[in-house]
């Protein structure tokens, strides 16, 4: 690729021994890093792809990106935005038009609030029947009005997958091109990536094979059981976690948003004031306990005066990180195929602030631990979609029924805020919100979504 940096050693970057120690401590069965700092790309292969074959992770092995495809997809948009196509700022109606009475809160959202995750959707709407990103739209719409109550209100951040979905079939609309082909046409082959479309998924043409994921899980004698999990997904939720690649390819991707034009090197493949609108935060309620605030596409981590832009990804025993500082040219991006990469994510954010590289990450500061009778008027259900969960206080016990059957076991604190008790992934913060109005508890907000309280029965 033009004016791509030479591979030389980055002294503030760990060595493959130390990577590979980290990730036997943290569980991770193989990965890859690359670090763009100074103009100088240093790149790490670590693990194998699979466990137990021995076949090794090599720097153009496939990984899949999860949520971390959601810039990809807001990147392409604003090239749109930026060719005079769309407008950031006009809702999407003109460009969807429905009559459909579900589709009304839809088509009034803008492109913006798509990508921001400010639209009011809900987190997910699940078809594994749809073939089409425009099956999976139709579906939607013909169910967008049968859980008003459930929706977060539009303006505040929830996290959004079907925001996604919707963008997704935008750009579709506007070039007369599946998702995946016009990403690969317009955004992918130019900038010279090996970026695939995520195996598994009815779309194409040349899907990957499917990049191989890991969890571990308890076995006889209290051992614990490494197991591969293929990582795929569906038609509607290509645009928000479809594609795979390598670490290397993400830093090509990040130099778009670098300020300085030499370290762009021939990426400008969308007007740079218009990208920036992906990092430029985003007016109103953020992204509690996820980000310090959230642009058109991508989150921004860290503390004023050292704010990164970037995301992370999860999907079926997978983990992607990303983070861009575009004012010194400072790209970092970790792929793992195990779910317990976030904690080796942790963990080289400490190696590379050892070093003298502060990445920018969200760290809030947790209240103290309380009672968990304290929270005994937040239990209930709550809602977002198809998405419910139960809120359960029982004695000083406190947890979170998930769909599936599964249990997030919390630690209650002090302000109605509560934490993960962390498992693969490090300790997170959710809490109740009140009504101003009435006093009353109102919505749920953890993973960076929005669920609503569902009205208790007479």
């Amino acid at each position: 690729m033009s004016g791509a940096p030479t591979r030389k050693r980055l002294e503030t970057c760990p060595d493959r021994d130390t990577l590979i120690e980290l990730a036997e401590n943290t569980g991770v069965t193989g990965g890859q890093l690359a670090v763009l700092h100074g103009g100088v790309l240093t790149t790490r292969a670590f693990g194998t792809e699979e466990f137990g074959t021995g076949r090794p992770v090599g720097d153009d092995s496939l990984f899949a990106y999860g949520s971390v495809t959601k810039a990809f997809t807001a990147a392409l948009l604003l090239q749109l935005v930026s060719d005079g196509d769309l407008e950031l700022d006009r809702p999407v109606g003109g460009r969807l038009p429905d009559r459909r009475p579900g589709a009304q809160a839809v088509l009034a959202a803008t492109p913006r609030m798509l990508l921001s995750h400010t639209a009011g959707l809900p987190s997910d709407h699940d078809d594994e029947r749809a073939r089409t990103l425009r099956d999976w739209y139709e579906g939607f719409l013909d169910r967008a009005d049968a859980h008003p109550t459930g929706w977060p209100v539009r303006g505040a951040f929830s996290y959004s997958n079907v925001g996604y979905g919707i963008a997704g079939r935008l750009i579709e609309t506007v070039t007369a091109l599946s998702w995946w082909e016009a990403l690969r046409t317009y955004l992918l082959e130019p900038l010279g990536t090996g970026i695939r479309l995520l195996g598994g998924t009815p779309l194409g043409p040349g899907p990957a094979p499917a990049p191989c994921g890991h969890r571990t899980r308890t076995g006889a004698g209290g051992n614990e059981v490494v197991h591969a999990v293929p990582a795929r997904t569906d038609a509607g939720s290509m645009p928000a976690g479809g594609l795979a690649g390598s670490a290397t390819d993400l830093v090509r991707f990040a130099r778009m948003h670098l300020d300085r034009p030499e370290d762009r090197a021939g990426t400008d493949l969308v007007d740079p004031d218009v990208l920036r609108e992906m990092g430029r935060p985003v007016p109103g309620p953020g992204p509690y306990g996820l980000a310090h605030s959230w642009g058109a596409g991508l989150g921004l981590f860290g503390r004023p005066g050292n704010l990164w832009l970037g995301h992370d990804g999860a999907l079926d025993g997978t983990t992607c990180h990303l983070r861009i500082r575009p004012e010194d040219g400072t790209v970092v991006a970790l792929t793992t195929n195990s779910a317990t990469g976030a904690r080796l994510w942790e963990a080289l954010v400490r190696r590379l602030r050892d070093g003298g590289l502060g990445v920018g990450v969200h760290a809030p500061e947790f209240p103290p631990a309380v009672s968990a009778g304290r929270f005994a008027e937040c239990a209930g259900t709550y809602r977002n979609g198809d998405l419910t969960v139960d809120a359960v206080i029982a004695g000083d016990g406190m947890t979170l029924r998930l769909p599936g059957g599964l249990c997030e076991h919390l630690v209650p604190r002090a302000g109605g805020v509560f934490s993960s008790a962390g498992t693969d992934f490090p300790a997170t913060l959710g809490r109740f919100v009140k009504d101003r109005a009435t006093g009353r508890i109102q919505a749920l907000q953890y993973s960076g979504r929005t669920l609503l309280r569902e009205p208790r029965p007479a």
